[in-house]
């Protein structure tokens, strides 16, 4: 009976300090992990202040003119051959704004001269 009690004293004992160190190792963690992240977030934030620009929405909007872009995109639609050409347009500002060429740009291209469509 007292190699039970003793067997059974012991196991708790050896429970009771297990879940003690999974506590404090979880306390740990949950301490050190913030501070890290709200550290890195601080350095992040006070750069971007600087760089932020605020504009008003409302000013924006007015010269956005949606009513009109939306004529105009209706207009468009409605005819398939002015689509096409809006879109070659749209194509070639694009091309324009970001010239880097891969290579099926290249490729097409040169099919264009092949065929002479230039």
């Amino acid at each position: 009976m007292k190699r039970v009690l003793k067997a059974l004293g012991q196991t708790l004992s050896q429970s009771i300090l297990l879940i003690c160190t999974l506590a404090f190792i979880g306390l740990v963690g949950i301490a050190v992990a913030p501070n890290q992240a709200a550290y890195a977030a601080g350095q992040y934030s006070s750069q971007a202040q600087q760089s932020a620009k605020i504009t008003d929405p409302a000013e924006s909007f007015e010269d956005l003119n949606p009513q009109a872009a939306y004529e105009d995109i209706v207009k468009t639609a409605q005819n398939p051959a002015k689509v096409e050409k809006v879109y070659d347009e749209s194509l070639k500002e694009y091309n324009e704004e970001h010239p880097q060429e891969n290579i099926v740009q290249k490729a097409e291209e040169l099919i264009e001269k092949v065929t002479g469509q230039e």
